[in-house]
């Protein structure tokens, strides 16, 4: 590879949460001596548009309006394809299935590389969309996965396993102890307890699980307490839960945060009760800040949690097992230590900024200089 290529980074929107924290961080950190990102979205809003204008990137928007069927989604296509051709792009990377989709085709019409990204086990990929996003997978020249799980499951789905890589997810340690380090922003409850820090849209997070088992701990722990991270359709059922529970008092719902690490620092046990997950940036971040992590045994949550040396994995769906092993941790202050420093370890070792951007680099490399031959679709 000679010179700088132009790299399009495909998101749908930019909103907070894991995965699209995880495409603004490798925008952020690409080396412009080598890449030029062009980031192009679906809809040019959300909480992390912020940092990227931040640093002089402004998101071009392809609105497809409210189907990928509709004549607005083939202008989308179209305007796509002509942008990736008279801006001299490289090489496309979309991000989920909307963006797969649409930039899967573009880049194959213009002749150009493509990756797919794929960071979950397609627990919201319901109906059409998952035969859909198998096809687009094959056509793609790489599918970037994030857990080797997730890499199972496209090989299941026939993508050829010598097309399919495995990016772990980053974690800016510095930027993260310099948060970790600042007072929260808002309100938020004494130090210690247990912190769940999850979306509240879909069950498959886990929180009414969490709340059960929050019931029983409170039987023999009634200090503990409970911080919930996050928000969604699903919060005011989950507040009415604990009401009915009778563990409201011991129960905090913080909402969407920025203080993520603010929070963790001044945590005792970090807990994810999740039915599915690929990498998540919620159990690198606990275990980021020290903290030992009860997880359930469910996608990629293994390769992250060493059940008895980082934290515990329990079987989801389980409030009892789940409140067992937040009990034995509650109890230990030099097991809580000794797990969480070596979640820390595990983090600096394998999840750091710079094994990231070492594979997003390879990645790059392998692609920009290949030469698509251009697709032409349907009778033509």
């Amino acid at each position: 590879m000679t010179g700088r290529k132009k790299v399009l980074v495909f998101q749908n929107r930019f909103l907070l949460g894991g995965q699209e924290r995880q495409t603004v961080l490798n925008i952020l950190t690409m080396d412009r001596a080598r890449w030029e990102p062009v980031v192009g979205c679906l809809k040019a809003d959300g909480e992390l548009v912020e940092p990227l204008a931040a640093a002089g990137i402004r998101p071009i928007a392809f609105d497809v309006g409210g189907s990928m069927a509709s004549p607005r989604a083939a202008l989308a296509l179209a305007r796509l394809v002509h942008f990736i051709r008279s801006t001299g792009t490289a090489l496309v990377h979309a991000q989920d299935l909307y963006t797969n989709t649409l930039g899967t085709l573009a880049a194959n019409l213009a002749g150009v590389p493509v990756i797919v990204t794929r960071v979950d086990l397609n627990h919201s990929v319901v109906g059409y969309k998952r035969p859909v996003l198998g096809w687009i997978s094959r056509r793609a020249d790489r599918v970037l996965v994030n857990a080797l799980c997730i890499r199972d499951l496209a090989i299941r789905e026939g993508v050829e396993p010598d097309r399919i890589v495995v990016v772990r997810n980053g974690l800016d340690l510095e930027d993260f102890d310099r948060a970790a380090r600042a007072d929260p922003a808002l309100p938020a409850p004494e130090p210690g307890g247990i912190v769940c820090i999850a979306n509240m849209h879909h069950p498959v997070k886990g929180q009414t699980d969490l709340l059960l088992a929050m019931h029983e701990v409170l039987r023999q722990r009634p200090e503990a307490h409970l911080v919930l991270v996050g928000d969604g359709v699903r919060r005011p059922h989950l507040e009415r839960s604990a009401r009915q529970l009778g563990i409201a008092g011991r129960c905090h719902f913080l909402g969407h945060r920025l203080d993520g690490p603010a929070i963790l620092s001044r945590a005792s046990i970090a807990v994810s009760a999740s039915y599915s997950e690929g990498i998540s940036n919620a159990i690198l971040e606990g275990m980021a800040s020290r903290l030992p992590v009860v997880a359930t045994a469910v996608g990629g949550s293994p390769e992250l949690v060493r059940d008895g040396v980082t934290g515990y994995l329990v079987p989801p769906g389980a409030p009892a097992a789940l409140a067992r092993r937040l009990v034995d941790l509650l109890a230990s202050a030099p097991r809580r230590r000794r797990m969480g420093e070596r979640g820390r370890r595990l983090v600096e070792r394998e999840f750091g900024l710079e094994q990231m951007r070492r594979s997003y680099d390879a990645l790059y490399e392998d692609l920009a200089d290949l030469k698509v031959p251009r697709v032409m679709y349907g009778a033509a």
